[in-house]
């Protein structure tokens, strides 16, 4: 195929494509011209698609007013936000303002349903009077005057006028639903980020339930970004009902910081109720508290097979819905499934030995570090052992976990077992276990307070490996 015959195809697939469009955009706009014959047979008019009524720039609005089911309010124009007269002293959205105002600097009719007014009887067009006034002032001192009808048939489109135009617009409904937006529908719904890197003061209440609070721990007052990041949240610690025990990190993003970070107000339930009662707020379900955020849940309902749930900020009056499956994971949440429960997490290559202390046995497991190769050469009490045999007992002994919180109490009996770490670089760290009931052994950590418990099986089963190993 030579060249020019190539061309000569090429240009003959380029004008069949553009003829087709040309085509397709007509056939539009016939069907778009029956559709509003359909739906106004008394209109002799045919419809023109997209006529610009107004083309300024958003700098140039002063101000906006709204006659709307019979309040008259304003929209102030800033250079960087939007102030509205009946805001009642709600947190609204600068985006929701941005949208009631767009039609005093941009707007286009779809269609002219009428080309002259003065022959209609405006009423029948919802425009005598009209559902909602609006007056747009410039800074140059000039003004447009905006007056909305009813709806199409269809609802698809609103009558329209402008100023002393003698025509009558239809506008798309968007637009219109724009120009109507209350102050119910210009909250802010955006919800401030909850993220564990800036946790400072966490508090999660449940009816009925004791509080678990998480804070710095103590002369820390301020955390730093990178420190939050290094060691994962390990600043917080838990204050109420655990005091000073270490949180879990990877459990509080799971449980906690995850599922409230996803959370979202997806709809406004009732813009000032006086009473809380009929959503279950006024004795919460469940209270959650995130530095100085503060969400208050409700009662839970379901609506077309989904789950949701009432949810009010403490700083608002009004009453929203989220998802229920958010607060799921903080039903019944305790203490233990957030805390770090090992009992002494050490690192071997930080301890020298270890001993434990039965009332019939004492086991000392040595490590003999070879600091050169970071091998060790483990002894049990001065026997030798394979370093596999003796890295799986090691575990057994910093697996040991708290599996229960207990009634706290100062122990004043002797321990049945008690476990010390020997650390190299730091103080070393003993284990005090004594008799609580026959599954568990209560737990104090270098001789504090007893509020916790461990699996007395776990225990047993530790003493047992090592006899069965040495003796």
């Amino acid at each position: 195929m030579s060249k020019k015959t190539q061309h000569l195809l090429t240009l003959g697939i380029t004008l069949t494509v553009a003829l087709l469009m040309i085509g397709f955009y007509f056939s539009e706009v016939r069907r778009s011209q029956e559709l509003f014959k359909e739906n106004n047979p008394s209109s002799s008019f045919n419809p023109i698609p997209s006529i610009r009524l107004v083309n300024r720039e958003r700098a140039d609005v002063a101000e906006i007013s709204f006659y709307y089911e019979g309040n008259r309010t304003y929209l102030t124009a800033y250079p960087d936000k939007w102030e509205y007269s009946d805001s009642r002293g709600y947190i609204l959205s600068q985006r929701r303002m941005r949208d009631k105002a767009h039609a005093s600097w941009w707007l286009f009719a779809q269609w002219i349903a009428h080309e002259n007014r003065e022959e209609l009887e405006l009423s029948q067009f919802g425009l005598d009077p009209p559902l909602l006034i609006a007056e747009a002032v410039y800074h140059d001192g000039s003004r447009h005057i905006f007056k909305l009808g009813s709806a199409t048939a269809n609802r698809l489109r609103y009558f329209f006028i402008l100023d002393d135009d003698p025509a009558v617009y239809l506008i798309c409904e968007s637009v219109a639903q724009k120009l109507m937006l209350g102050v119910g529908d210009m909250l802010e719904m955006s919800l401030p980020p909850i993220s564990a890197h800036d946790a400072i003061y966490i508090r999660i209440a449940e009816r009925d339930a004791m509080p678990l609070v998480l804070g710095l721990r103590e002369g820390n007052d301020t955390p730093t970004l990178e420190g939050m990041q290094e060691v994962g949240g390990e600043q917080l610690i838990m204050h109420e009902p655990l005091a000073g025990i270490s949180l879990s990190h990877s459990r509080l993003i799971e449980y906690v910081i995850h599922p409230m970070s996803q959370l979202q107000l997806l709809e406004l339930a009732e813009l000032h109720p006086e009473d809380l009662a009929p959503f279950g707020l006024e004795n919460p379900a469940i209270e959650f508290v995130f530095n100085d955020i503060h969400f208050i849940f409700g009662d839970t309902f379901t609506r077309d097979g989904e789950e949701f749930i009432y949810i009010k900020l403490a700083d608002r009056p009004h009453v929203f819905i989220t998802e229920a499956h958010h607060v799921q994971s903080l039903k019944g949440l305790q203490a233990l499934d957030i805390t770090e429960r090992s009992l002494a997490l050490v690192p071997i290559a930080d301890v020298e030995h270890v001993t434990i202390e039965t009332t019939e046995n004492i086991f000392m497991l040595t490590m003999n570090h070879t600091r050169e190769t970071y091998e060790i050469s483990p002894t049990i009490n001065g026997i030798p052992v394979d370093s596999e045999s003796f890295r799986r007992i090691f575990i057994q002994i910093i697996s040991l976990r708290a599996d229960a919180v207990i009634e706290p109490r100062i122990p004043i009996e002797p321990p049945e077992i008690i476990i010390t770490h020997h650390r190299i670089q730091n103080p070393d760290t003993k284990i005090l276990l004594y008799n609580h009931n026959a599954n568990f052994l209560a737990v104090s950590i270098d001789g504090n307070e007893i509020i916790f418990a461990t699996n007395r099986r776990d225990v047993e089963r530790l003493i047992t490996t090592l006899k069965e190993l040495i003796l």
